[in-house]
């Protein structure tokens, strides 16, 4: 058995239910691990907490891209490489009452992925092969609201909606016979559906006082997020004909005749619910400790397609960030001012084939490089912080143990996160 990636995708794995499951935080978030959901801050946010908005000290936008190169190994075959790049996401979040913490977000994101090519070569006699193909991948759009109902604790909530398409094609081809028939069994959906998410953050304040310096304070952030379930309806239609062998073999479609066309065919699946538990240690500005815990119910969904079901997907994450010297204002000093990220993931996936599943890990490193602009506002000069955010992560997923697929990844990131004050009278300097 061979395995080739397509698409926005490098896993095969993505063959299963709605295809590759896509994180939706972002490139900074996947530098500490993908730990986001118990982190405050008033330069970044968390599109996976709606809570976070409440803090925000400006507008942001921040807008991410990432590249995966992997290897894909089989117990009976050579390794094959893969290659596959795509935009992540974009968001947009700003504060709205000056004295009330409250803010709002709106974005877009990858929900799922799919792209693949999987083939069975058969030594029967006249030989063939069984193609299994797949393309396409769902989309998040989503607004959001987040506001600090008494001190310390934020609540908020994402309203979204989930839209996209899946194509598969089965073939079973015969390369080098004229009197067998080869065919093609086709499938396309678009997808549709709308959910809503809640989160919760509530922090205790600590200060530290050390020597005569100035008193430090820590932050104690607890968080809990909870994602809806989503009832994806597709329409789409089905189409089988007979084609060329020989002709396939070479890269021609050649058709002979029509099998089968459906139009107007429904198909209905769920994205279910799922929870996230989060706690992070902040340290002032100067260091960030976060762990992270989320179970998503797949057990309880069925694919309507091919009738298997799934395991419920955990995920486990620790994250560390760094600032050693966070003094904007000062001139010199760049690498001090560069936040240094490292962390990792274990994750059982809801992927399940043939009984089995499949686990990944991940370790990461990411850099947070500063952009620095300093604003007088009409009460305080304020040096507002943007960064360009890279991430490298080596991922591990699966076994060749029971005929499966083992797949090594280097994925890596870049994003912009652009912060700004709007809505105030200011001069440069």
């Amino acid at each position: 058995m061979s395995a080739v990636a397509q698409s926005g995708t490098s896993s095969p794995y993505s063959i299963a239910g709605i295809g590759e499951l896509k994180y939706g935080g972002f490139n900074q978030h996947k530098g500490t691990g993908t730990t986001s959901i118990a982190q405050r801050s008033k330069n970044s946010f968390s599109a996976l907490n709606p809570a976070s908005y409440a803090n925000l000290g400006f507008t942001i936008l921040d807008v991410g891209a990432g590249l995966s190169l992997g290897k894909l190994t089989t117990e009976n075959s050579d390794p094959s490489f893969t290659r596959a790049g795509n935009f992540n996401y974009f968001a947009m979040a700003f504060p709205i009452a000056a004295k009330k913490k409250m803010g709002v977000s709106f974005g877009t994101n990858q929900f799922s992925d799919v792209g693949y090519t999987i083939r069975n070569n058969r030594v029967d006699t006249p030989s063939y092969y069984n193609q299994y193909g797949g393309s396409g991948g769902l989309s998040r759009v989503y607004v959001g609201y987040g506001i600090e109902v008494i001190k310390n604790l934020n609540i908020g909530f994402n309203a979204n909606y989930i839209f996209g398409n899946v194509a598969s094609a089965n073939t079973t081809i015969y390369p080098s016979s004229v009197t067998r028939f080869s065919f093609i069994d086709e499938t396309y959906f678009a997808y549709g559906g709308a959910s809503l998410d809640f989160g919760a953050q509530y922090t205790v304040q600590q200060s530290i006082q050390k020597d005569n310096k100035d008193a430090v304070r820590l932050d104690h952030t607890i968080a809990a997020s909870y994602q809806g379930a989503t009832q994806l309806i597709g329409d789409g239609y089905r189409f089988s004909q007979t084609v060329v062998g020989t002709r396939f073999a070479l890269g021609e479609e050649v058709p002979i005749d029509t099998i089968l066309f459906e139009d107007n065919k429904r198909d209905t699946t769920t994205k279910p619910i799922g929870f996230t538990l989060g706690y992070t240690l902040k340290y002032g500005d100067v260091w960030t400790l976060s762990i992270e815990a989320e179970q998503n119910l797949w057990s309880g969904v069925t694919d309507s397609r091919s009738g298997n079901t799934f395991f419920d997907n955990t995920r486990l994450a620790a994250g560390f960030s760094i600032v050693p010297l966070p003094k904007y204002g000062d001139k010199g000093n760049f690498l001090k001012k560069v936040e240094y990220r490292l962390g990792a993931r274990y994750e059982n996936l809801y992927y399940n084939f043939a009984g089995n599943q499949i686990s990944e890990v991940g370790i990461s490193f990411g850099l947070g490089l500063p952009i620095v602009k300093s604003v007088r506002t009409e009460d305080e000069k304020v040096a507002i912080v943007s960064r360009i955010n890279l991430s490298a992560e080596y991922v591990k997923r699966g076994s060749t143990a029971n005929q499966l697929i083992q797949e090594d990844y280097f994925n890596i990131g870049i994003g912009l996160n652009l912060n700004d004050k709007w809505f105030t009278k200011r001069k440069y300097r």
